[in-house]
Order: C-alpha cells, then structure tokens, then sequence
C-alpha cells in the first residue's frame, strides 16, 4: 500500500512537472507567434494567439496580438513601415504630411488593409479597463514601461491611419495637401457641410481649397448619400478617434529619445495651440445652433468609436469645419 502511494505521488510529480503552467504557455505562445510574424506568417501566429484565450492583462500578448492584426495589413515592423516617413512629418502641417507618407494609399472606405489597421489600434487602446482609451489610464494598469510600450506602438498605427483616412477623404495630392486630387477623386473639402454653423464657418473663411458658398458637392463621394448616414457617421469618427487617442498618447507618455522620431515631439504643443484656438473662435462667433453648440469641446474629449458615434451629426460636421478642415491644407 505504502509503494502505492509513493509511485503514485513519483507519477504526479514527473506529469505536474512536465506540464506547462498557464504562464510558461502564454509565453510560449508570444514567443512562437513573434518567430512567425518575423516571416510574415500572419495566420499561424493568428492561431497559435488563438490557442489560448486573450490575455487581457498581459501587454506582451497584447502587444504580439496587434502586431499579428497589423500584419493581416501587410505590416511587419514599425521601422519596416515608415521607411523614412517620419522624417517628413511636419508639426506646423501635421495632416498633409501624414496623407503623404507612402501608407496613405487607399482608393476606397474601409479597405481589409483599414480594417485590419483598425483592428490592431482597437487592442492596443481597449484593455485599460476603461469605456474610454487613456494613457493615463493604461499607466495604472500595466506600469509606465509597458504601458509606454503600447502607446508607442498604437501611436505609430494612428499615424498611418490618420494618413490614410485624410488622404482619402480628403482628396489628397501628391504632396498630402487637401484637395490635390491624386486619386481624381474631385471634392475640394472633406465633407459636404449642411450643419448650420459649420457652412457658415466654410463660407466665412477659407480653409485651403475648402472654400464656400458650399453647393453640397465639394465634400468626398464616399461621405454622403447613397452611403448610409450611420455608415457616413462611423467614417468620420474613425478621424476623431484616431486624432484624440494620438493627442492622448502625446499628452501623457515621455517620448523615447531617437532622431527618428523627427519632429514628433513637437505635434502635441503645437495643435493643442490650435485646438484652443478653434474652441475660442467657435464659443466667439459660430455658435449659434442649439444643436451643435460647443462642438470643439464635446468632440475633442471623445476617443472611443462608439462614444464618437453616440454624438449628433451635426457636431461632428462642426468638428471637421472648424478643425480639420483648418489644419489640413
């Protein structure tokens, strides 16, 4: 009975040995899926990530789950992806030279290589157990350093997506600049503008080639009608959250010393400068429809899609107006 018992207890020790713990196999796991992403092997990372359910505590899963989204895209790695692109990046222009970066290359709304992009900002920015993105916030969860370590990758994917969403709804040039048709597209503003006080934000100043009286044509095609209005509104909140999570991020994270970072630490003083701007000269003189009233301020604390979407049309057209259309020239 005694020899039992003790080859029993030798037989649990070698399988409890043996056995991997939950820890050892989520790191497994990145481990793996690293080696496959240095391949571009996206879907066997994507199902060796999948074996194990998310991690939504851990920021290495997290982060190698955002690097195999972003591969989908055709993404490998951050310096692989810019190829010099940053160097070009122009705090006093932030829009248009974003729209020229070589990434900026979509021809139509919500392309796989979008969405997928979406996809890996979405993990990066979602699990900091808040309804809505922080730095802040994932500071508190995950500690300064890894915390960072997301924000600055979710950061370098914003900029591509801010790229790509201006270039293509915009209307870009060649050289990023709005409405310089590249792509034959026509509109000259990002919008078709019918809110009140945004045309007569448009029609009282010009902003680049976004110019008024507005006929309701000089917005892009694929923002206004047969596009349906919820599809219109998803659209140009992609823009919004993609530029309040960007200013969050360089907000509240301590940037790594590098020159290829280029003129990145100078983006958030100079548009938060432009921002408050915009606030004033909406609250001053544009602010008369009760249903866009304060547009600037509501607009810019939202950095969820579904927080943006929850906003009336017309403050996000009012948003676009007296911002964007102001900073992308």
């Amino acid at each position: 009975m005694r020899l039992n018992a003790i080859f029993i207890m030798i037989l649990s020790f070698i399988f409890t040995s043996c056995a991997k713990t939950d820890e050892e196999e989520v790191r497994s796991a990145i481990a793996e899926a690293k080696y496959h992403l240095s391949s571009m092997d996206c879907s066997k990372a994507e199902d060796i990530l999948d074996d194990i359910s998310f991690q939504d505590d851990n920021p290495d899963y997290i982060s190698i789950f955002a690097s195999m989204q972003a591969c989908k895209a055709g993404y490998k790695e951050m310096d692989i992806l810019f190829g010099g692109n940053l160097d070009n990046l122009n705090s006093a222009s932030l829009i248009a030279s974003l729209a020229s970066f070589s990434s900026s290359d979509e021809t139509v709304p919500s392309s796989d290589n979008f969405l997928n992009l979406n996809d890996a900002v979405t993990t990066l920015l979602s699990y900091d157990g808040t309804a809505e993105p922080s730095a802040i916030a994932r500071n508190t969860k995950f500690g300064t350093k890894k915390s960072g370590d997301l924000s600055m990758q979710a950061l370098y994917l914003l900029f591509v997506q801010l790229g790509k969403h201006f270039a293509l709804y915009g209307n870009a040039g060649t050289d990023g600049g709005k409405g310089g048709d590249a792509q034959s597209f026509g509109n000259t503003c990002i919008f078709s503008y019918t809110a009140s006080d945004a045309v007569e934000w448009i029609n009282a100043n010009t902003l680049g080639t976004c110019v008024g009286p507005l006929d309701g044509s000089q917005g892009s095609d694929f923002l206004e009608s047969p596009v349906a209005a919820a599809e219109i509104k998803t659209r140009l909140c992609y823009g919004v959250v993609y530029y309040n999570n960007m200013m969050d991020i360089l907000t509240n994270i301590t940037l790594p010393g590098s020159d290829s970072l280029g003129d990145v630490g100078n983006i958030q003083s100079a548009l938060t400068i432009l921002l408050s701007t915009a606030q004033g000269l909406e609250t001053g003189t544009i602010n008369d429809d009760p249903v866009s009233t304060n547009a600037i301020a509501a607009v810019s604390a939202v950095r969820s899609q579904a927080a943006c979407e929850a906003i009336n049309i017309e403050r996000i057209e009012k948003f676009y107006a007296i911002f964007f259309e102001s900073i992308y020239q």
